[in-house]
């Protein structure tokens, strides 16, 4: 397919056939829902030696905080945990991330609503440290899904009313830091919310049913670090929890930008790459900016735009966004082949407007 065909497909399909779950009648009082996803966010390491122990942890967020404030809702992947350690920092090359309490208020103050916390890192500090950074994060008020002090809690969406709307945010992962890359049959089986299609339908439908969430969306933490195309089992597993009831699942994990899909109906983002995580792989240092629009009655929208990233993201312009984009493009086409119904590449993205 050609480049300009994408381009033509990423406008078109904003309002497809109605997919399970749809509404059927619109109650009073709902406005169009704007919720924002970003990518990976690591506060361990030099991020908060240089930045926030250094005395510019204000800077962080100050190219995206305006844009973050006005969604009506505004979710991160928090894969560092935060702890109170005084001014302890983790050596630059550290693999284990546990970022400092003061990264909440940043958070707070940029505008997040809710971060996800079941990822490969999640157990870095084993349970003392989950359990911990969860704590700080109640207290602050900052709202969190993905990681408990059991399954069903782990399991637990964040849930956020706005516009009318109450939205059920998960946080699942399918990647950990273990030989056998799971935590089935480990301890942090007790706290880290596996990715598991079958229990992810009885969750949704418990969701819909008992906690009255108008959408389900998932915040997928798989994948293979550093590349451009996702493996065959993660496109399966973001198909089935589709196919599960989630309304869009959003990806990170790769810390590289990947492609973008519908999968009936519902939009798919295999990995938003890096927000505030600095790397030098190739790739690292560019992500996207997912924003879900979801009209009264209508289907979720998802439209991306370009980051530049690392210690402090901002807004890609111009001829790198474009870049970005047509890497994206490219992507998503590869994704998609070959094609299979109702699976195709991007067109639930409307293209990126310069910020």
């Amino acid at each position: 397919m050609t480049s300009a065909r994408i381009r033509l497909l990423l406008v078109l399909a904003a309002f497809a056939a109605a997919a399970p779950g749809a509404l059927a009648q619109v109650p009073p009082g709902r406005d169009t829902l704007h919720v924002v996803f970003v990518g990976d966010l690591n506060f361990a390491r030099s991020l908060a030696r240089e930045w926030i122990f250094g005395g510019r942890g204000d800077s962080v967020l100050a190219g995206v905080r305006e844009r973050l404030r006005a969604a009506d809702i505004a979710v991160g992947n928090l894969e560092s945990i935060l702890l109170e350690r005084g001014q302890t920092t983790d050596p630059t090359g550290a693999l284990r991330f546990a970022g400092p309490v003061e990264a909440i208020d940043l958070l707070k103050d940029a505008g997040f609503d809710v971060v996800g916390t079941a990822n490969n890192h999640a157990w870095d500090f084993g349970r003392e440290g989950l359990l911990e950074s969860l704590l700080h994060l109640d207290m602050a008020g900052l709202a969190h899904a993905g990681t408990g002090e059991n399954p069903e809690a782990a399991w637990r969406p964040a849930l956020v009313r706005a516009k009318g709307w109450t939205v059920a945010i998960y946080s699942l992962t399918a990647i950990f830091n273990d030989p056998s890359m799971s935590v089935v049959g480990l301890p942090a089986g007790c706290c880290v919310a596996w990715a598991d299609t079958e229990v992810a339908a009885r969750e949704f439908r418990l969701a819909r049913d008992s906690l009255g969430a108008d959408l389900v969306l998932v915040a997928l933490h798989a994948g293979l670090e550093y590349r451009e195309v996702p493996p065959a089992a993660v496109v399966a597993l973001a198909r089935g929890l589709i196919h599960a009831g989630a309304d869009a699942v959003i990806g990170a994990h790769p810390h590289v930008p990947q492609g973008i899909e519908l999968v009936d109906g519902r939009p798919v983002a295999y990995s938003l790459g890096n927000f505030v995580f600095h790397q030098n792989s190739p790739w690292t240092n560019r992500g996207l900016w997912a924003e879900l629009t979801v009209p009264p009655g209508g289907e979720p929208v998802l439209r991306v735009v370009p980051l530049v990233v690392g210690y402090a993201p901002r807004f890609a312009t111009g001829a790198d966004s474009a870049a970005v984009m047509a890497h994206v493009d490219a992507i998503s086409a590869r994704i998609a082949q070959p094609r299979l119904p109702n699976h195709a590449p991007g067109r639930n993205v409307a293209r990126p407007r310069n910020p």
